[in-house]
């Protein structure tokens, strides 16, 4: 065994732990996505997200346990735990933006036009979350090459601040419905934390790569 490798293969099972949170997250953004294409399987589909969720929170426990364990040999470990966090963190709200998308039928939204913003609003945080789950992967190929994804994550974030805003005025200008208005800006205004809060893993994990 040559010199090194003990810390090598331990960077490899943390780092195939964090890829597993993100995939976790990229199937809770489309069971999200599909509540709304799809509302007779919302249940479902909720139920679901809340099982990723707590798939996710078993993966940072493990992993919380692994570097414990690992002591020093991994030297950015925090950074590491700040990450893992941070996606759990994603899924909390994720589940916590579905649990108010299930109270909101199709029927309640789309005759005032927000079916097409909110598809454009989770189709790009698909793709969002869909990049930071390949920056992530990136990190156990080469990880000097995670810092390149990071331009197009802020990209998308900006474009769903963008739709975010003009929707959210929309809303206010459009719907008369007190008790409507205010969950459809509650869910607006999630889907824009979740996408602030994947610009920050992205910015998380662009520092892990460089202590890699």
């Amino acid at each position: 065994m040559y010199v090194g490798e003990p810390e090598i293969q331990a960077k490899r099972k943390i780092l195939a732990v964090l890829t597993d949170e993100c995939r976790k997250s990229v199937d809770a953004i489309r069971e999200f996505s599909r509540m709304l294409s799809d509302s007779r399987s919302a249940d479902d589909s909720y139920m679901k997200i809340k099982g990723a969720a707590e798939d996710v929170k078993g993966y940072r426990r493990a992993l919380t346990r692994s570097l414990a364990e690992m002591g020093s040999m991994i030297i950015n470990k925090e950074d590491i735990m700040r990450a893992a966090y941070q996606i759990e963190d994603l899924m909390d709200l994720i589940e916590g933006t579905a649990f108010r998308l299930k109270q909101l039928t199709p029927d309640k939204y789309s005759k005032y036009g927000f079916s097409e913003p909110f598809s454009r609003l989770t189709d790009k945080l698909i793709e969002m979350i869909i990049k930071l789950n390949d920056m992530v992967k990136m990190l156990q190929i080469n990880p000097e090459k995670a810092v390149d994804m990071l331009p197009a994550i802020e990209g998308i974030e900006k474009e769903i601040d963008d739709v975010y805003r003009q929707t959210l005025i929309d809303a206010f200008n459009n719907v008369n419905d007190a008790k409507l208005y205010i969950l459809i800006k509650d869910i607006l205004e999630r889907i824009d934390e979740i996408s602030d809060l994947v610009l920050s893993i992205s910015d998380s994990i662009m520092i892990v790569s460089i202590g890699l």
